[in-house]
């Protein structure tokens, strides 16, 4: 049996190739959710082609003989900050594992990260399964544990929310809370990206990374990758009253082509301003503000490290509930890659 690498660019491949992948990704996610809805086609599609300026995605497929696709592999480069760090995932099709396929995929990927520079390597898999054992014996170290959770929009405790609600306005009386849906107003954008440093305070256990900076070029460019991927971005902004300063925010983003669905991006809350019921504030008068939305939304996702206890303890508070554990392996990419040529 030969097999056949190729690199694919999603902004150009063919409407079939598309759909061969989506077809071969419904069986990865329906391996670590096997009852989770699928993402529909385009949404799919979308989300691939939808590349951020400050991000490099390179997408590789594996061919057997019969021309099916075997393995896909990805690698994820950021072009402005944490130059030293490569992330790449391959996945093996379950009934051709155990061939040395995933060494065939995973060459020219990390060779590819190599030849840019890049010196640490990540990974991430669903604990428990082969991706673990593939990282480890690549020599890289489980160095983050990731949790994604689910809120069933119709299990809600609408009176608790509003009780969170009316403690925080009491507990936080020197503070106002402003909603805005994506693009920012100029006025704004400055001082909320100046606010984003502050997720750099949110735990990343053993995991090596820069300081993540968003410069209002960035911001700009990310609200324009959401909207062509048919993706709103919805956000709330507490505000200092006596300083007028961006303290915390809260970002939900709704999707017009799978509405069923939203996913909750950060919360953060200055640490200067903590202790105060923000962040419950935050996030209830975000749940409140979906609610009058002409928007069926079903289900809200997050994703937050195992160790931030903080803020998984708010989760759990409004009902979300843990639906995967990833973890993050990291090490030294050219160790990396002399494991693998000596395979």
């Amino acid at each position: 049996m030969s097999y056949r690498v190729s690199q694919v660019d999603p902004r150009t491949a063919s409407e079939h190739l598309l759909h061969e992948m989506w077809e071969y990704h419904k069986a990865v996610r329906s391996e670590d959710l096997p009852d989770d809805p699928q993402y529909p086609l385009k949404r799919q599609i979308l989300d691939w082609q939808a590349i951020k300026e400050d991000e490099s995605v390179d997408r590789w497929v594996l061919r057997d003989d019969s021309d099916s696709i075997v393995a896909v592999g990805v690698a994820v480069r950021h072009l402005g900050q944490n130059l030293d760090n490569g992330f790449a995932r391959v996945h093996v099709r379950e009934d051709m594992r155990k061939q040395g396929l995933g060494t065939i995929l995973a060459e020219p990927i990390l060779q590819m990260l190599h030849d840019d520079g890049r010196k640490r390597l990540a990974t991430g898999a669903a604990e428990g399964t082969v991706g673990e054992i593939w990282a480890e014996k690549l020599g890289m170290k489980m160095v983050l544990q990731e949790k994604r959770s689910r809120l069933d929009v119709a299990d809600i405790d609408r009176d608790q929310m509003t009780s969170w609600i009316g403690k925080a306005s009491e507990r936080a009386a020197d503070y106002d809370l402003h909603f805005y849906r994506a693009p920012f107003p100029e006025e704004v954008l400055g001082r909320y990206c100046e606010l984003q440093f502050q997720m750099n305070t949110a735990p990343l256990d053993d995991y090596k990374e820069d300081d993540l900076v968003v410069t209002p070029e960035i911001w700009r460019d990310w609200e324009a990758k959401a909207d062509a991927a048919l993706t709103d971005i919805n956000t709330f902004i507490a505000v200092h009253r006596p300083t007028g300063d961006l303290v915390g925010s809260t970002s939900i983003e709704t999707d017009r082509l799978w509405p069923e669905q939203a996913w909750q991006w950060e919360t953060v809350v200055h640490p200067d301003h903590r202790n105060q019921g923000l962040g419950r504030w935050l996030k209830a008068s975000m749940i409140g503000k979906l609610a009058t939305m002409d928007t069926p939304i079903e289900r809200i996702d997050t994703f937050n490290a195992g160790s931030n206890a903080p803020m998984l303890g708010i989760n759990l508070a409004m009902g979300f509930q843990p639906i995967l554990v990833t973890n993050t392996w990291q090490g030294e990419l050219a160790r990396a890659l002399d494991h693998l040529s000596s395979r």
